[in-house]
C-alpha cells in the first residue's frame, strides 16, 4: 500500500511539473505547432465555431434587373447602390403591389419624391439635388433596409466602382449627408432655446398663439413671449417663445406679430 501511494504522489508531481513547464515555453511550443514538417505555417487557432463575413456580390444594372420575382427568382431592390433581398416582403414588392417599381433598380430618389410613374435612369439616383431634410428621409430608409432585409451587395454605377470602391459621387452624397445631420442639430438646440408656442384657431378669433411654461412640449421657469422666429433661408417661420432677454438676438430672424403689445404673452392674428 506504502508502494502505491509513492507512485500517486509521483505521478501527481510530474503532472504539476509538466504543467509549469508548458506555462513558461508556451510561445515556443504554439510556433514549433503552427509550423509543418514541410517547415510552412499553418492555422492552429482554436475556436468553437468560426465566422465568415458574408459573400459581397458587386451587380451590374443588367445584372440586377434580372432579380425582379419572375421565373422563381428573388425580388432585389438597390437604395443608395446596396442591393437588398426583399422577397420576404412579397406582398410590397411582388409584381402589381405598390413597391414592386424599385424592384431590380436603383430608384433612390423616388423613395423621397414618391414619383412611381416613369423611371429614368440618368436621374433616378441622382441624389445630390435632394434637399437636407430629404437626404436624412433617404438615410433613414437606408437605416430601414440594412435593419430589417438582408443586404446581397453593391451596384456598379453612381455610388460603388468596379472593385466596389466608394466613388466620388459617393463621397459627396456623404459629405451632404454630414451638413445635413449638423443643420438638424443646430435645428434641434434652437427648438430648446426658443421652444414652439401653443396654437389654435377659431373662425371667429382667427389664429391665437400663446406661451406657457411648457409651450412646445419643453418644460422650462419661464413663460416667453411669442414672436415669428424664421428658419435661414426659407420664407417659413414658425412661432417661438422668447426670452426677454433674447428678444433682441441675431443668432434667429425674430419678428414680432402685428397688432400685439411687445410683451403680451398671447398674440391673435388672421393670416390672409
Amino acid at each position: 500500500m506504502l508502494q502505491f501511494f509513492k507512485y500517486i504522489f509521483k505521478l501527481q508531481f510530474l503532472v504539476i511539473l509538466l504543467a509549469i513547464v508548458a506555462g513558461i515555453y508556451y510561445p515556443q511550443i504554439l510556433e514549433r505547432l503552427q509550423t509543418n514538417f514541410l517547415g510552412q505555417k499553418v492555422d492552429v487557432t482554436f475556436e468553437s465555431s468560426q465566422q465568415h463575413a458574408p459573400i459581397e456580390v458587386l451587380f451590374t444594372k443588367e445584372e440586377l434587373a434580372k432579380f425582379n420575382g419572375e421565373n422563381g427568382t428573388p425580388l432585389y431592390l438597390a437604395l443608395l447602390g446596396r442591393v437588398y433581398d426583399v422577397t420576404r416582403g412579397a406582398k410590397h414588392y411582388g409584381s402589381g403591389c405598390e413597391y414592386n417599381f424599385f424592384v431590380g433598380r436603383d430608384a433612390s430618389v423616388s423613395f423621397i419624391t414618391g414619383e412611381f410613374d416613369t423611371y429614368d435612369e440618368e436621374k433616378a439616383d441622382d441624389v445630390l439635388s435632394l434637399k437636407p431634410a430629404e437626404l436624412l428621409g433617404l438615410h433613414n430608409w437606408q437605416n430601414f433596409y440594412e435593419k430589417d432585409y438582408e443586404f446581397k451587395g453593391k451596384l456598379i454605377g453612381r455610388f460603388y466602382d468596379e472593385q466596389g470602391q466608394l466613388t466620388k459621387y459617393h463621397h459627396k452624397y456623404l459629405a451632404l449627408l454630414e451638413h445635413a445631420k449638423e443643420a438638424k442639430s443646430v435645428q434641434e438646440q434652437l427648438r430648446v432655446k426658443y421652444p414652439d408656442c401653443n396654437i389654435e384657431w377659431s373662425a371667429d378669433k382667427g389664429s391665437h398663439v400663446w406661451c406657457t411654461k411648457n409651450s412646445g412640449g419643453k418644460e422650462r421657469n419661464w413663460i416667453g413671449y411669442p414672436r415669428k422666429l424664421f428658419e435661414v433661408g426659407s420664407n417659413n417661420f414658425r412661432c417661438a417663445c422668447i426670452r426677454k432677454e433674447d428678444l433682441e438676438t441675431t443668432e434667429v430672424m425674430l419678428k414680432p406679430y402685428d397688432d400685439c403689445e411687445p410683451y403680451a404673452q398671447e398674440c391673435y392674428y388672421n393670416v390672409d
